[in-house]
């Protein structure tokens, strides 16, 4: 740009006019800052409370720091090994499972069947171990759930799972399910064709066979990852 055009520029520009002074603002009383203080805090509570609320949504392991949690290990019993008799123990929970231990050391009554049972479905057949959370303050008026990883060792499936098996009051009822998720060495159509007879093809999900098992036994997800199939088994219960 020439000197010429800038000092165009600077003459044809307007001049703004200094403002008059502007009136002092008016005093407020004590009462009024008193309030408008007031007001800023309880806003600022809301916010605060407001970003807790979502921090539990968005990491729920800030949850067990107000949640009980215990954790556990069992054994898999023995494929078509003979029961043998052993003496009674002395204590009573030496016959719970973990899921029914859990539960027990929770004070979960509502629910406490149900979750045993959908936990022994979840791990059927495997070695496991589970870590099991619930609410401290009212154990029997919330959802109580457990995250398992499990170890196969059939003849004919050898590999490692996971799953969460969960239940939740529903006034003097109960409702839960679980999810597992297996891996396979097979093709999504080889496994396809070892689902119960009488499973039916529900839907696609993304080039994924969503199965209705047969017997109203849930639901089987085959998802494919290139010549082995990932199966996300999904079940629920109320009672």
């Amino acid at each position: 740009m020439t000197r010429q055009s800038i000092e165009d520029r600077i003459l044809t520009q307007p001049v703004a006019l200094p403002e008059p002074p502007a009136s002092p603002p008016p005093q407020r009383s004590p009462g009024w800052r008193l309030a408008r203080n007031t007001a800023l805090l309880g806003a600022f509570a809301v916010l605060v409370a407001a970003a807790v609320v979502l921090s539990f949504r968005l990491y729920p392991a800030l949850g067990t720091f107000v949640a009980g949690t215990a954790s556990a290990q069992a054994q898999a019993p023995i494929q078509g090994k003979p029961a043998e008799a052993v003496p009674a123990p002395t204590d009573a929970s030496a016959n719970k499972n973990p899921f029914q231990a859990h539960v027990a050391q929770a004070g979960v009554r509502t629910c406490a069947n149900l979750f045993a049972t959908m936990g022994q479905a979840l791990t059927a057949g495997s070695t496991y171990a589970i870590q099991t959370q619930w609410d401290n303050t009212s154990p029997d008026t919330h959802a109580v759930q457990a995250v398992a990883g499990m170890s196969y060792n059939l003849p004919t499936y050898k590999t490692q799972a996971a799953g969460v098996v969960f239940a939740s009051p529903l006034g003097q009822s109960c409702e839960g399910g679980f999810v597992r998720v297996a891996p396979f060495q097979q093709s999504c159509q080889v496994v396809a064709g070892t689902l119960p007879k009488g499973s039916q093809l529900a839907d696609n999900l993304s080039n994924s066979m969503l199965f209705n098992l047969a017997d109203n036994a849930g639901q089987a997800l085959l998802v494919p990852t290139g010549n082995t199939c990932i199966v996300v088994s999904v079940a629920r219960m109320g009672g």
